[in-house]
């Protein structure tokens, strides 16, 4: 009594012993790596929302934290000659007005830092 032949084989045709276990193998391994990844699945797509939420929620955080800043008033100097500072929790792009000399001018706050550590706050009325 013949056996019907696997639906792997490309004929019908007896296969030898050794290469019908050599399939048989390989279709049990791949089956068990399937289920395998597909377990895995919600498990890494679970982890991943994790670090995607970890992540905006850090990067939130960092940019509404005020932090003190120290702004050097470009081309503004007080009555001993020395550059004007301004410290305050403002974030870049912020327009600040600071009385220098005669009259109140505007500056607007950015994020270029200088050498010594301060960032730059450059005047907004004297270029107009």
């Amino acid at each position: 009594m013949m056996s019907k032949p696997p639906p792997y084989t490309a004929s019908g045709d007896e296969q030898p012993g050794w290469a019908r276990a050599a399939l048989d193998e390989h279709i049990d391994v791949t089956e068990i790596a399937v289920h395998i990844f597909r377990d895995a699945v919600p498990e890494f797509l679970g982890g991943l929302a994790v670090v995607i939420v970890l992540a905006v929620v850090g990067w939130y955080v960092k940019r509404r934290r005020n932090t003190l800043r120290g702004y050097t008033l470009l081309n503004s100097v007080d009555a001993d000659g020395n550059p004007v500072l301004h410290v305050t929790t403002r974030r870049p792009g912020t327009i600040i007005r600071h009385d220098v000399g005669r009259s109140p001018e505007r500056f607007e706050l950015t994020d270029v830092q200088l050498p010594k550590g301060t960032y730059v706050a450059e005047p907004m009325d004297r270029y107009v």
